[in-house]
């Protein structure tokens, strides 16, 4: 019977972890920088049905504060701990 081999590109994973950290980063950036703007926006509508859209949108997005990064860091940990996983089963041969 023939064997399996299985190569893991640890060098690759460790790029898409760092990248999937920043990426996250730079969106959540983002969207905070559009809230920004929103707020800045509600403040010249003082009434009216585009104050109450502006609101309701703004209180939406600002649900997203945190969050992204946060998947960010959870993707580079998962790609931490999968390496680890990998390290440990193969007992570090490779």
């Amino acid at each position: 019977m023939a064997g399996i081999e299985l190569k893991i590109d640890d060098d690759y994973i460790n790029g898409m972890a760092s990248l999937f950290e920043t990426r996250s980063q730079d969106l959540q950036e983002g969207v905070d920088s559009h809230l920004t703007i929103l707020a800045g926006i509600r403040e010249a509508n003082q009434e009216g049905d585009t104050a109450d859209a502006l609101d309701a949108f703004i209180e939406y997005a600002s649900s997203l504060k945190g969050i992204i990064s946060e998947l960010g860091k959870t993707a580079k940990d998962t790609c931490n701990n999968f390496l680890a996983e990998i390290d440990e089963k193969d007992q570090y041969l490779f």
